[in-house]
């Protein structure tokens, strides 16, 4: 049987030896608070799927930057990227955020973000489930509006002042300040800082789109592109220093419902 090493997602502690086949923060690390899982609809829960590995890169490399341990901070951290993928970090764990892939929270160059149902189900009249599948993850979005998820084509519209493009930019960039308006009560306004990460926060409008209306939270860091390499090596050798404990992976959800 093939072994798997998690790092940091699941509630076992047992420290094994680290091989080719061992893993750090995966998307579906489930660290999510019980008022995060819950729908209104008996036994559909919502389930945990973010940018794990780089916004804990980033949330872990910002706390010790400004003389703190990753564990005692309150974070919103947005990974602005194809995807879009916003957290709450309260304290080490990725209580809350929105299932980026999934038809939830800012719609981004390739997803749909989130979207009414009855909506959706008046789309469904004249599209297949594949199609509104594929919306999901990688014809949504920009693709949709134009075509292409090359954000720096639509940007260039923008610029030269295409109202459609300006529209959907702008709106996009709305949407994200929607979803950390809404982390940061998660938080209960107890923000330590608000992290922006990902390709897309090199566009300097986005940036200043986010600190009109998200600045008054909580200072607002940039941190352009990734850190998943940094934090694949990191995560690595925090194990080896005896400074984190591994956990086996076992196939067993770290959540298995509510005994209700």
């Amino acid at each position: 049987m093939m072994k798997i090493l998690v790092i940091n997602p699941g509630s076992t502690s047992t420290k094994l030896s680290l091989f080719e086949d061992d893993t750090v923060n995966p998307t579906n690390v489930d660290e999510l608070c019980d008022y995060a899982r819950m729908t209104g609809i008996a036994g559909l829960y919502r389930n945990a799927q973010a940018h794990v590995l780089n916004q804990k890169a980033v949330a872990r490399y910002h706390a010790k930057s400004i003389g703190k341990r990753y564990e005692d901070c309150r974070f919103v951290v947005a990974h602005i990227d194809g995807g879009v993928t916003i957290n709450a970090h309260d304290c080490g764990k990725m209580v809350d955020g929105n299932v980026g892939s999934g038809g939830d929270g800012p719609y981004t160059p390739t997803r749909i973000g989130s979207i009414p149902v009855l909506c959706l189900l008046d789309y469904l009249e004249q599209h297949s489930i594949e199609e509104v599948r594929l919306l999901c993850s990688r014809a949504g979005g920009f693709v949709s509006h134009f075509g292409t998820s090359d954000a720096d084509k639509v940007h260039k519209m923008v610029e030269a002042g295409d109202r459609k493009a300006v529209l959907v930019w702008n709106a996009m960039i709305y949407q994200i300040c929607k979803e950390i308006g809404a982390m940061s009560t998660v938080l209960c306004g107890k923000v330590d800082g608000i992290l922006l990460t990902g390709v897309l926060v090199r566009f300097d409008d986005i940036v200043k789109g986010i600190r009109s209306r998200c600045e008054w939270i909580a200072p607002i860091t940039v941190y352009p592109g990734e850190m998943e390499q940094q934090e694949m090596a990191g995560a690595v050798l925090r194990v080896l220093r005896g400074e984190e404990d591994a956990h086996p992976y076992t196939g067993e959800p770290v959540w298995k419902g509510f005994d209700f």
